[in-house]
């Protein structure tokens, strides 16, 4: 290299004000990843559903649906939210979303009804976190702009992370004490970790906000149909199995708390084989291929759900649900670019939402009605072939 050359600065940037830019990023998605991995907490519902039961002396669907409404209020959240970062902070998001996620697990650890357990968990604690769960999509998005893929599965990966996290930590104390002990021990770490990821996050609010002369987007029904329900069939089958993957288990006569942890850890590392893999593998062989995978796994479960192969069966259908949860964001974002993304991935996410309430629900009523899983495994792998065939239509 010649005396006194220097290479060129970064263009647009002196070199401090680029290093800064990355920095940020950094700490934004490490933000994100920990408010993601707080509110998935939310998956670890099935550690309560016996307590519960027992506790409220109701029957299995009747506790099931208390989990289905909260994810129909996580959907809700997701849906409008994004309206929300354009107006406030992103540390003020980060600070809501969790306060008003902890304050309904409280309501609900006191709970000496359905009716209370609905409004602190299903509709409080779904809101809070779909509202956080948006946010750390987004933003993270933004942040790692050219690689927004890999940062937005590395977030849905942490959701289901936290699941498992909680799997491991509550276990022991909601056996030993009851279901209210662990919602309470599990509203201080949602503050906890809400606090330290207001702390990291970018305090702007969302580029938009910055323009108000640019109008969102409106995608196209027909795309957006076709998207909503390949999605919506994919993840009925992920969202039975975490949503009952501890009673799965001890109908089988294994270890129901070690299943909710397995289910868990293995949708997360769905979602980091994501990370490594989603720029090298075709979105549309994705989108088939995992549905079709679940579907043959439900089938086998199925047929095997009273032998110890269901322990196997429900880790295996949770990984391929934390790789189609990872997918779909990376799907809709490429489609409709980053100023539509908001808007369509919350129309889009809906669909999680009528699989959260349709799936566990489901489940959990036709348990009463007939002693045992079968059938709803099998209409759940319906769905998974139906979702295949949908999206194999679709041009990605």
């Amino acid at each position: 290299m010649p005396r006194g050359f220097s290479p060129p600065e970064h263009p647009g940037f002196p070199p401090t004000v680029s290093v800064g830019i990355v920095d940020q990023s950094r700490r934004t998605l490490a933000g994100c990843v920990l408010l993601s991995g707080a509110l998935g907490t939310v998956h670890a519902w099935s550690l309560f559903l016996e307590p519960l039961e027992a506790g409220l002396a109701s029957s299995r669907g009747g506790v099931s649906a208390v989990y289905s409404v909260a994810l129909v209020a996580i959907t809700g959240s997701v849906l409008v939210g994004h309206r929300l970062f354009a107006r406030l902070p992103g540390r003020a998001v980060a600070l809501l979303s969790t306060g008003i996620a902890s304050v309904g697990l409280v309501i609900a650890s006191g709970a000496s009804s359905l009716a209370v357990l609905f409004v602190g968990y299903g509709l409080m604690f779904g809101m809070g976190n779909g509202l956080g769960y948006a946010f750390a999509l987004q933003r993270s998005a933004e942040a790692r702009s050219s690689t927004s893929g890999q940062a937005m599965a590395l977030v849905t990966a942490s959701y289901a992370l936290g699941a498992a996290i909680a799997g491991v930590v509550l276990a022991d104390p909601v056996h030993d004490l009851g279901a209210g002990r662990g919602l309470r021990m599990l509203a201080i770490a949602v503050v906890l970790m809400g606090a330290v990821a207001s702390a990291l996050v970018d305090g702007g609010r969302s580029p938009r906000s910055r323009d108000r002369s640019v109008p969102s987007p409106a995608p196209a029904f027909t795309g957006l149909l076709r998207l909503w329900v390949g999605y919506g069939l994919a993840v009925l089958a992920g969202l039975t199995a975490l949503g009952h993957a501890a009673t799965l288990v001890d109908e089988a006569g294994g270890p129901g708390d070690v299943a909710v942890t397995l289910a868990n850890f293995a949708s997360a590392a769905g979602g980091l084989l994501m990370v490594a893999t989603l720029d090298r593998t075709g979105h549309r062989r994705l989108v088939v291929g995992l549905p079709l995978a679940t579907a043959v796994l439900l089938t086998v479960g199925a047929a095997f759900s009273r032998t110890n192969a269901i322990s196997l069966i429900v880790p295996a259908v949770a990984l391929a649900y934390g790789a189609i949860i990872a997918v779909y964001p990376a799907v809709v974002r490429d489609r409709y670019g980053s100023d539509g993304y908001p808007a369509a991935y919350g129309r889009v996410f809906t669909a999680w939402g009528a699989a959260g309430l349709i799936g566990p629900l489901g489940t959990g009523l036709l348990f009463d009605a007939f002693g045992d899983y079968r059938l709803p495994l099998l209409l759940a792998a319906v769905a998974a072939v139906a979702s295949a065939l949908v999206a194999r239509s679709e041009r990605f």
